[in-house]
């Protein structure tokens, strides 16, 4: 082999080392196919025949092709809502609606509108949509995703619906789940909605406020706009924001007797909920107080349930039981729950009793403290209640008086 040769030789094997210690030095990222081109150099000088000096340059070049498979990256599945069941109504705006699906009970007020983009629908569907809900991991609370629901307006679950009042300002949906203490909830955005209702993709947005009235009953009061809610199971730890006590023991031996009651300071600019038995009384957002020359914006609110003593019936009908709400203590028709504007503004009363219960309000002779019982007075009007799946809903009334329910003899 001549000399020439050999140092070919040499050159190439050191292109090749020298591409192999880069090449495992080198990251390994996910790259596409990669050439990569060594060229050594070798120059010797060689003399021939004693006389002349000939120098001999050897130049080796090598080219090598080499493709890099990255391994599959670890990627979280894409999030996916299924719908799974829903419930429906017809809403007119002028009269309100209330629905529920399976533990969720929305209440829609009258003067509720739905603003689908430059155009304010009067009259439109309302649904309860619930969710199967797969791949979508922890909150940003730690929280573990169990299911979810979401409204609908027309068959439409878009944050781009927004339910306003007449002036254009929004106007909360009233919110009922029934849910462990330990659960909370996410707005969910970033979706893409399927023909067949399937939410894919999207991200926890924000967490959502709840107010446990207890009895695994929990009030929202903030809900805007027909968007999925993702029910969390966590470390959360909810109290009533409310308490509740017993009266003393009243020596009535007929008329309203008061048997539990529940107060709570209220912000009336936020709001709030309370719930005695199976009554549950809902202070929307923007709900004062005014005795016809104050306005209160902060005043406590009572909810009181009483035993019905010796009363007796009207319309062929029985009572069975009554409450009243109470503003600072007393139950008297000279206060007006009432708008910023001074309008009146209903109290929303959610009640887990059958259709077939009706009302009646009760008016005293004159104002009572909370704690005593109410012995005169008269029946004055029926009330007019919104039917559900197995609760009736008032969105009527005004006034801290009595109201007594009345079913069959």
């Amino acid at each position: 082999m001549s000399r020439t040769t050999t140092l070919g030789i040499i050159a190439v094997v050191l292109a090749i080392l020298g591409f192999v210690a880069g090449y495992y030095a080198a990251p390994k990222g996910p790259t596409a196919t990669q050439t990569v081109t060594q060229t050594s150099t070798q120059t010797t000088t060689v003399t021939q025949t004693g006389y002349v000096t000939q120098t001999v340059t050897q130049t080796s070049t090598l080219t090598t092709t080499v493709t890099q498979t990255a391994a599959p990256s670890m990627q979280m599945p894409t999030p996916v809502l299924a719908p799974i069941s829903s419930s429906t109504v017809s809403v007119n705006a002028a009269e309100g609606a209330t629905v529920r699906a399976g533990p969720i009970i929305a209440v829609i007020r009258p003067g509720t509108y739905a603003m689908v983009g430059n155009e304010t629908l009067s009259n439109y569907s309302f649904s309860i949509v619930l969710y199967s809900v797969y791949g979508l991991g922890a909150s940003p609370d730690g929280g573990w995703p169990v299911y979810a629901f979401a409204f609908a307006v027309n068959g439409m679950v878009s944050p781009a619906v927004t339910f306003v009042d007449s002036m254009g300002k929004p106007r909360p949906i009233i919110t009922i789940a029934y849910m462990p203490d330990n659960w909370s909830s996410w707005t969910w955005l970033g979706y893409k909605a399927l023909s067949n209702g399937t939410l894919v993709g999207g991200r926890y947005a924000f967490v959502d406020k709840w107010y446990y009235v207890g009895g695994g009953a929990f009030v929202n009061i903030q809900f805007v706009k027909p968007v999925p809610w993702v029910f969390t199971a966590g470390p959360y730890s909810y109290m009533p924001q409310f308490a509740t006590f017993k009266p003393p023991m009243s020596s009535a031996a007929s008329g309203l007797v008061p048997v539990e009651i529940a107060e709570a300071a209220i912000n009336g600019t936020i709001g709030g909920a309370l719930r005695v038995g199976n009554i549950i009384a809902v202070i929307p957002p923007g709900t004062y107080l005014s005795d016809g020359q104050t306005m209160y914006k902060t005043y406590n609110f009572s909810l009181i349930y009483y035993a019905t003593l010796s009363m007796p019936g009207i319309g062929g009908m029985a009572p069975f039981g009554a409450y009243a709400f109470a503003a600072n203590g007393v139950v008297s028709a000279k206060y007006t729950f009432v708008n910023a504007a001074g309008s009146p503004s209903p109290i929303v009363t959610i009640a887990v009793l059958p259709s077939e219960t009706t009302s009646w309000t009760w008016l005293p002779s004159g104002p009572v403290q909370q704690t005593s019982a109410i012995v005169n007075g008269t029946y004055k009007f029926a009330d007019i209640w919104l039917y559900g799946d197995g609760y009736i809903v008032n969105v009527q009334f005004v006034k801290p008086v009595p109201w007594i329910f009345l079913g069959p003899r």
